[in-house]
């Protein structure tokens, strides 16, 4: 004869799982909706401008003060959840416990749908809103820039790199030693950001919080990511003893603005700390918009005299620190193409077709068959690149 108890709680569990079916199929279904939505610019923007901004302020606000990432914890917790997931579907397979079974994968289901639905809201729309604003962005072509222009520009990034560079202090090892804490970096950017007047950003800037598993962020290449369902501007550990550091936080910081395509929150990034007057966060910005300023000049015809004259005047302690840099991330290469992997595929999804590419935006040159006194071929600029763009800008509005 059959337990009645065991035949009462396999209703109930039926009953149950039915009710999860239901739940599912509404999040899947509302999951299906957000996605066709996306194909639409104006849904993008409202939704960025609105559902996006709110989400970010309320859950910034509400644990930016908790000092750890909870992001961090957050993966920590994914990780575990899925091992005991795994451990469980096992257990009841040997005995033979299909309802069980099923509630288990109905529960890891509505979860994964609800967090799909949540980063979709929060996150994901801002891929597909409109271009930065001409308050800090527009773009050129080579009509546009003469060539004593270009290097009139490359000349002052050159200089006053140079010039951020003396003014911080640097270890005997050539690395730059912050007079700042993380968290008064953080808040130093924050002060920054409200230099924006556009409607475009959102006024909520998000807190800086450090990872603390620093080596697997770095084994995977990662350096810094912002994480929309808490509303947290996360950065690599190792990150922060770096001079890119503080142009690292003011990119995630950049996504909590409402710019998640990655070259705008560089180019957003850049424009914050270029345009500050604090040599520390100007340094880094400008250390990586070097060699792009020094390209410019190198798109015009005979200009291998000019372009080698440049670089040389780069101090030496750049060139060094740059080293240092590459040399001790080069040392993580384990997972670096894991972590490239799913980089890759995340920003797929989000319809930036280059995927891990789309960090930035190349020119576009059209050559015309004929050489210049250097033997180069002679190029038609159609467009600059984007940190070309961003760096003509300020030029040709004084700003460097």
């Amino acid at each position: 004869m059959s337990n009645p108890n065991n035949t009462t709680k396999n209703k109930s569990a039926r009953r149950t799982n039915i009710r999860r079916l239901i739940e599912l199929g509404a999040l899947v279904v509302l999951f299906v909706v957000l996605i066709l939505l996306k194909n639409s610019q104006k849904v993008c923007e409202f939704f960025a401008r609105t559902f996006s901004r709110a989400w970010i302020f309320a859950f910034g606000n509400a644990l930016g003060w908790i000092p750890l990432s909870l992001y961090e914890l957050f993966l920590i917790v994914v990780i575990v959840g899925i091992v005991v997931f795994i451990v469980l579907e096992i257990v009841f397979l040997a005995k033979h416990k299909w309802q069980s079974m099923l509630s288990a994968v109905l529960i890891v289901a509505i979860s994964v749908f609800a967090f799909l639905n949540i980063y979709t809201a929060s996150a994901s729309f801002a891929y597909g809103r409109d271009s930065l604003p001409d308050e800090v962005y527009s773009e050129y072509s080579g009509d546009d820039l003469t060539f004593e222009q270009a290097v009139a520009l490359a000349e002052a990034i050159v200089n006053q790199t140079n010039e951020a560079y003396r003014a911080t202090n640097h270890d005997a090892d050539g690395n730059i030693v912050y007079p700042y804490t993380f968290r008064e970096i953080s808040d130093l950017l924050s002060a920054e950001y409200k230099r924006l007047e556009s409607s475009y950003f959102s006024p909520y800037t998000p807190r800086g919080k450090k990872i603390i598993n620093k080596t697997i962020m770095s084994e995977m290449h990662i350096t810094g990511v912002f994480f929309a369902p808490f509303g947290e501007a996360n950065v690599n550990g190792y990150e922060v003893n770096n001079f890119y550091f503080p142009h690292t936080l003011a990119h995630e910081m950049a996504h909590g603005k409402g710019v998640m395509r990655e070259y705008e929150a560089n180019l957003l990034a850049s424009y914050i700390c270029i345009t500050s007057e604090n040599p520390y966060l100007r340094y880094g910005a400008l250390t990586q918009c070097l060699y792009s300023a020094i390209g410019i000049v190198g798109l015009y015809p005979n200009s291998s005299s000019e372009y080698s004259r440049l670089s040389s005047m780069i101090d030496d302690g750049i060139t060094k620190e740059r080293i240092n840099y590459s040399k001790f991330y080069g040392q993580f290469d384990t997972l670096d193409r894991v972590g490239e992997w799913f980089n890759d595929l995340y920003l797929k999804l989000n319809k930036q077709e280059d995927g891990t590419g789309s960090y930035n935006k190349p020119g576009e040159n059209v050559g015309t068959g004929e050489k210049d006194d250097d033997g180069f071929e002679i190029v038609h600029i159609i467009k600059f690149s984007a940190t070309q763009n961003l760096l003509i800008k300020l030029f040709k509005e004084n700003r460097l």
